[in-house]
């Protein structure tokens, strides 16, 4: 296998990963970012200093495929290893999107929710589903299934709506 097909698969490795298993981590976006940040200038700092060889790959490859491996290899092992599950139950609503030009403005709900007691305010992922809307419908509450993986965080492991007379008042 070449050096560019190498860096295609792992890509797409890479991507897939960050889609099934980093967006159901219960993680501060803020925080993610930060520690990420961190990482990148540490280990542009080891790499200066040789403490990180990265022999013929170059940084490129290391920044582009070895470095996102590293953090989709931590997050997953967390997901697999998780245990004990707890179901969390939330009232939301629906977030409403606007979309258009200067001549038409369409307005729609989307997937992402506001939870009661902005539970999970900074944790975006796990307010967001990638699903069809239509699941959603007339539904008023949220019931997550999370786990605590070896790392001590939070995974989302299942997520189910239903419909409940406890949710009718307004969510703020």
């Amino acid at each position: 296998m070449t050096r560019i097909d190498k860096y295609i698969v792992f890509s797409i490795l890479n991507a897939i990963l960050l889609v099934t298993v980093i967006f159901n981590t219960v993680i501060n976006f803020y925080l993610f970012v930060l520690a990420v940040f961190i990482l990148v200038v540490a280990c542009n700092i080891g790499i200066k200093r040789n403490y990180i060889r990265i022999k013929k790959q170059g940084k490129k490859y290391f920044f582009g495929v070895t470095f996102p491996l590293l953090i989709n290899a931590f997050f997953l092992i967390n997901y697999i290893t998780g245990m004990n599950p707890t179901q969390e139950r939330y009232c939301f609503r629906s977030m409403f999107a606007r979309t258009g030009g200067p001549h038409s403005r369409q307005k729609g709900k989307t997937t992402y929710i506001y939870l009661r007691g902005n539970a999970y305010e900074y944790s975006y992922m796990t307010r967001s589903f990638c699903i069809d809307y239509k699941r959603m419908l007339f539904k008023n509450q949220v019931i997550y299934t999370f786990e605590r993986g070896i790392f001590g965080l939070k995974v989302r492991k299942d997520f189910d709506f239903v419909f409940t007379e406890n949710c009718l008042e307004n969510i703020k």
